[in-house]
């Protein structure tokens, strides 16, 4: 099933906002914390990227990088994370 233009763009978006990642910390105390979110937004953006440019991933590639976002958090919105592994999900193979 071929990802619909409007779930492609949503996907694009996201892409780029996590490129970008949050500045580090100056507290030490919480570099463990950033590490995990950078940790789940790298895994993330690399599903995206080769989605959108390859047509692939895995049901388990993708479910592992969502525990990882589930467990991590990440510096991007919440809720469109979620929502672009529902997509992911939807077009896992």
């Amino acid at each position: 099933m071929s990802m619909r233009p409007d779930e492609s763009l949503q996907l694009g978006a996201l892409y780029d906002a996590l490129r970008t990642p949050a500045p580090m910390p100056a507290d030490p105390r919480q570099m463990t914390g950033w590490m995990a979110r950078l940790e789940a937004d790298a895994a993330l953006s690399g599903l995206i990227s080769r989605v959108l440019n390859s047509g692939t991933a895995t049901t388990a590639e993708v479910t592992d990088a969502q525990a990882l976002f589930e467990r991590s958090g990440t510096a991007a919105d919440p809720a469109r994370v979620t929502r672009a592994y529902e997509v992911l999900l939807h077009h896992a193979e």
